[in-house]
């Protein structure tokens, strides 16, 4: 006779252990033969300068596509398509691409430990990336004008935008700084993302407008320590400074613009050429019809 068996028997009875199952794969995973990493931007020290300063930091190596022209731009995006619609600056990561500074910034911050320490600092240093994001809207028309890239009535833009925009977001940027550590970072942990962006925008408006940062003290030491990071100095040598950067801009658009008037000439003489001919066409027709 079987024996019974009842449900909470069942319970105790162990199913015996497979070495196959219980044995995990190893995985191997393979070495890139190319950057990791390829971030491509129209600028140097534009919002993506927080992700190279994330790089240097971290002892990262990778790609760095800066895209100064139009033709340029243009060659780019028939050569990648994986670029997609989004804006600039983009992150390549292993044939993924990331569209957006913020986005770029999180995640890199997150993967190399700069994005702040526990879930509120993170969310703090979130709200300071979108501080500076605004900023970054707020000047970028009048910035855009004081590199060369556009022609702007720059007293108007700086009164109705760059000026109120600077006062505005810097002043939320000093009250986040004067509430951390008052010989460090804006939090206690240590330096994150936040500084570097924070940093950033302080060096860029204070070459434009000094004058107007001189309430900001707070972001100010924060600025010096960011620049004065060991980790950072090789990458700060080496980068080219913002006086080069809008020279060479100032260089390509008054090739550009040189281009234009060209093109445009000819667009008229071609015009007129053929105004001269749809004359001298319409004059034929009228005398052959006189003879008639």
């Amino acid at each position: 006779m079987e024996p019974m068996l009842f449900p909470w028997m069942l319970n105790n009875r162990k199913r015996p252990v497979s070495m196959e199952i219980a044995e995990i794969p190893s995985i191997k995973i393979s070495k890139l033969s190319k950057p990791q990493f390829k971030l491509i931007s129209f600028c140097q020290r534009d919002l993506a300068e927080m992700c190279r300063l994330i790089f240097a930091y971290s002892k990262i190596s990778y790609e760095d596509i800066t895209i100064y022209d139009i033709k340029q731009f243009l060659k780019f995006k028939d050569e990648n398509e994986k670029a997609g619609p989004g804006d600039f600056p983009m992150l390549e990561w292993n044939g993924k691409m990331i569209h957006g500074s913020d986005a770029i910034g999180r995640m890199l911050a997150k993967m190399y430990g700069l994005a702040g320490a526990g879930i509120y600092e993170q969310a703090q240093a979130d709200t300071i990336i979108g501080i500076i994001s605004n900023l970054n809207h707020a000047i970028i028309e009048y910035t855009k004008g004081a590199f060369g890239v556009h022609n702007i009535d720059k007293e108007k833009v700086y009164n109705e935008t760059f000026e109120p925009g600077v006062k505005k977001y810097f002043t939320m940027l000093e009250k986040f700084a004067s509430q951390g550590p008052q010989d460090g970072f804006f939090f206690s942990s240590g330096v994150t993302y936040a500084d570097f962006a924070a940093a950033n925008m302080f060096q860029l408006v204070a070459i434009l407008h000094p004058e107007l940062l001189t309430e900001y003290k707070n972001v100010k030491s924060i600025s010096q320590r960011v620049f004065a990071l060991p980790q950072l100095q090789k990458y700060l040598n080496s980068r080219p400074s913002l006086q080069e950067i809008m020279e060479k801009t100032r260089v390509l658009k008054n090739s550009h613009d040189e281009k234009r008037k060209m093109c445009s000439k000819k667009s008229k003489e071609t015009k007129v050429c053929m105004l001269q001919q749809m004359s001298l066409s319409l004059s034929h027709f009228v005398k052959g019809t006189e003879h008639e």
